[in-house]
């Protein structure tokens, strides 16, 4: 609504929020890896800090780049290129370890994971016609047009915002000792979410249904749209 101003005050936001995030997450890393001694290496341990922040920045300028120049959105293409570092180490962890997965297993996953992929792209784009109609001055004559609605409107984005939230526990709990409640718990919660199917992948799942709820109404404003529509005598 600020035009150039609200956009600068947006990115001026998200540049101190980057901040405070990669700030924490990077000294929550370095504690985690256990590589350092905090107490005899300040200097080095706000070296490596310093530098994971540098990184985070460069990160988002590059992104930024990409974006300005039409090449896409810059934050979907760094976000599918982690994406599939992980999944070429997923399938290589598949095809080459021979003692868990036989090769029907290992056609069979890899199939079902194609089914997948292509049921997804299939809903990403898909849209649903909404039908309206445009009063005009003659009777008995109408202009017809729809409104088309993404059946997934919301994208990728609740997926996001709930692996942001649960990053976020372990990031606190990496700066209390290990005998902290909220630490162990972070760290059942991680692992039930992982490694099988406990407290922590229910909560993930609920995570990305709240978050799916409340950014279609962010994305999708039922009431706008109503009132952009009777302005233009539409029904």
């Amino acid at each position: 609504e600020q035009g150039s101003i609200g956009k600068y005050k947006i990115n001026f936001i998200t540049r101190l929020l980057t901040l405070i995030i990669a700030l924490g997450q990077g000294l929550s890393s370095v504690i985690r890896s256990r590589m350092f001694d905090i107490a005899q290496q300040k200097f080095l341990v706000l070296q490596v800090v310093f530098f994971l922040i540098v990184g985070s920045f460069i990160c988002i300028w590059l992104s930024d780049l990409i974006t300005n120049k039409g090449i896409g959105n810059g934050v979907s293409i760094f976000i599918v290129i982690s994406i599939s570092e992980n999944l070429s180490k997923s399938f290589k962890y598949l095809w080459l370890n021979d003692n868990f997965f036989s090769l029907s297993k290992k056609i069979l996953i890899s199939l079902s994971f194609l089914i997948l992929l292509i049921l997804t792209i299939i809903l990403c784009s898909s849209y649903l016609k909404i039908p309206i109609n445009y009063a005009t001055h003659k009777k008995h004559d109408k202009i017809q047009n729809h409104i088309p609605l993404k059946i997934n409107t919301s994208g990728i984005l609740p997926i996001i915002l709930a692996n942001t939230f649960l990053n976020i526990l372990p990031t606190i709990g990496a700066f209390l000792s290990e005998d902290n409640a909220f630490k162990k718990f972070t760290r059942q919660l991680q692992e039930s979410q992982y490694y099988y199917l406990g407290l922590g992948f229910f909560i993930y799942l609920l995570l990305i249904l709240l978050f799916s709820f409340f950014s279609v109404f962010i994305m999708l404003d039922p009431h706008e749209i109503a009132n952009h529509l009777s302005k233009q005598d539409a029904y």
